[in-house]
């Protein structure tokens, strides 16, 4: 059985009066692809931010990689973060005039590689979503679908990392994905969609959150949650056992670690 990625043991959050999350228990291991669906306020959303190591729970225990984070110092955790976890989100976050080649390239500048490699690595991330006809464009001149690719390009990149075997593409292990269609049209998200089962089908550990049932329904593993509760896991995990080769999406216009790590990157 492969090794758990998350584990969540009874974690609680409050904020305040308000309990976003209590007693939960989920274990997502690596090569898996699940969502996590709910509606508005059912804490789905604090769920992705204490499994992406973006807050820290107020109860229980959070181990990312098997790092348990109340172990860590918060440069040991953002250390962590940056090397384990990519994100994407509904709002795509690219700025204005910033070409999807340097919006890529950007999420290496603490990687400590220079320009040209940063750049070089970043146009085969863009490329392998289908994007290597878009390499120059600003985000006005992309459709939301090819916003939300750009993004999802900069998630899975990651800094090269010297004995991660099951990361042969340097990429991210666990991707975190926060209504990934929810600002698209059907035909974008579809391709959204198609673009994730293929980096799971890649390897990497995929994890949807979302309030749409028929997303959720179609992903190997769903977990439900309400008022802050898991009240459903069908537990059908699909686990990862090979990694194929990367594949090349066409785009929408042409129908195209351990603790050495957290060492590492801490210095």
């Amino acid at each position: 059985m492969p090794p758990p990625v998350v584990e969540l043991e009874q974690v609680s959050k409050t904020y305040g009066d308000v309990a976003a999350l209590a007693g939960a228990g989920l274990v997502v291991r690596r090569g898996e692809m699940l969502a996590i669906v709910g509606p508005s306020g059912s804490g789905k959303s604090t769920m992705l931010n204490i499994m992406g190591t973006l807050d820290r729970p107020s109860a229980g225990t959070v181990r990312v990689d098997g790092h348990a984070i109340d172990a860590l110092s918060d440069r040991q955790l953002a250390a962590l973060r940056a090397r384990t976890i990519g994100f994407v989100f509904q709002a795509f976050h690219l700025a204005a005039g910033v070409p999807a080649l340097d919006a890529v390239a950007d999420g290496l500048l603490y990687s400590g590689l220079p320009r040209g490699e940063r750049r070089r690595l970043a146009e085969r991330a863009l490329r392998r979503v289908g994007l290597g006809a878009r390499l120059h464009n600003e985000p006005h001149q992309l459709s939301g679908g090819e916003k939300q690719r750009v993004a999802i390009a900069r998630a899975v990149l990651g800094a090269p990392s010297p004995g991660s075997a099951s990361r042969g593409d340097g990429g991210p292990l666990l991707l975190l994905a926060d209504e990934p269609t929810g600002a698209l049209d059907s035909r974008s998200g579809e391709v959204v969609m198609d673009l994730l089962h293929e980096l799971h089908r890649a390897g990497t550990t995929v994890v949807v959150i979302t309030h749409d049932r028929d997303i959720a329904a179609s992903l190997p593993r769903e977990v439900r949650i309400k008022d802050g509760r898991i009240e459903h896991d069908s537990g059908t995990a699909e686990p990862f056992t090979g990694r194929a080769a990367p594949h090349t999406f066409a785009t929408e216009h042409e129908h195209e670690h351990d603790a050495a790590v957290v060492e590492r990157v801490s210095r």
